[in-house]
């Protein structure tokens, strides 16, 4: 069954499931569908978390198969990432993939076309509170992507609730064309509006993309809206790893080497 039948077979973009009442995703018999629009997460869904941001790593087969991937989809696979467009192209280099960076904040179209567009960052002075914040906790860590600015709390899941509260009251007082996006053991502040759905929906209205079926593969919360986008337009969407929370999705992975190991098979038998 190809990957367009399939995705009409399980599209429910409006209910939210648990992750025991959803299908894995198939493997893709008989052939690649050329007509398919991939979209990938990265951390927690092609790379498996690390304890910092710079600590994850990629196998060169896994690059590799997306490279072929991209090529057998005439250029119709995307990142669609909470990270830089410098970090996306770092990681997979030599690869320079359409990219959704900063959950949109940053684009590049295939061919290398860049748009910037989506919000201004941050003000310095949000910026400066939440690096004192972060200072005075042991085990937080602050990352400013420029567009967007993140507290990870990885280091010190016990503080997660006060991390959520204080960055809530401190976006409301000092940045209010700003809004909070949680994710896993993270909390980021982004350009109101901005988001996966949006960065997805945008790629899909241009060449190579337009008028394919998308798939988009995720693991958090950012990943939500992309999942409702690719589902809405007609195509389909993966939560990755044991995930207890409802969840828009309508294919499970186990985990990141799973995704690794599918990209790899998809790319063979391409």
């Amino acid at each position: 069954m190809s990957l367009e039948n399939t995705a009409v077979a399980v599209r429910e973009s409006e209910i939210a499931r648990g992750a025991a009442e959803r299908p894995a995703l198939p493997a893709v018999p008989g052939g690649f569908p050329g007509r398919a629009a991939i979209f990938l997460d990265l951390d927690g869904t092609v790379l498996d978390l690390a304890p910092t941001p710079d600590g994850v790593s990629i196998p060169a087969e896994v690059v590799a198969a997306i490279g072929v991937l991209t090529q057998r989809l005439g250029g119709a696979l995307a990142i669609v990432t909470g990270r830089t467009l410098a970090d996306v192209d770092r990681i997979l280099t030599p690869l320079r993939l359409p990219t959704a960076a900063l959950h949109g904040a940053e684009l590049r179209r295939c061919g290398g076309g860049r748009v910037a567009d989506a919000g201004d960052a941050p003000p310095d002075r949000l910026t400066a509170a939440l690096g004192a914040f972060v200072d005075a906790r042991p085990g937080l860590a602050l990352e400013n992507k420029g567009a967007s600015v993140a507290v990870h709390f990885r280091a010190a899941p016990e503080r997660e609730r006060e991390v959520r509260e204080r960055i809530g009251d401190l976006v409301a007082m000092l940045a209010p064309e700003h809004e909070l996006q949680p994710g896993k053991m993270v909390v980021e502040v982004r350009p109101r509006g901005c988001d996966k759905g949006s960065a997805l929906r945008r790629l899909m209205s241009e060449k190579p993309f337009a008028g394919r079926t998308p798939l988009m593969l995720g693991d958090d919360l950012t990943d939500e809206f992309a999942f409702a986008a690719a589902n809405e337009l007609g195509g389909a969407s993966a939560l990755v790893g044991d995930v207890t929370r409802s969840s828009v999705a309508t294919y499970r992975v186990a985990d990141p080497q799973a995704v690794r190991a599918w990209l790899v098979a998809l790319a063979a038998s391409a």
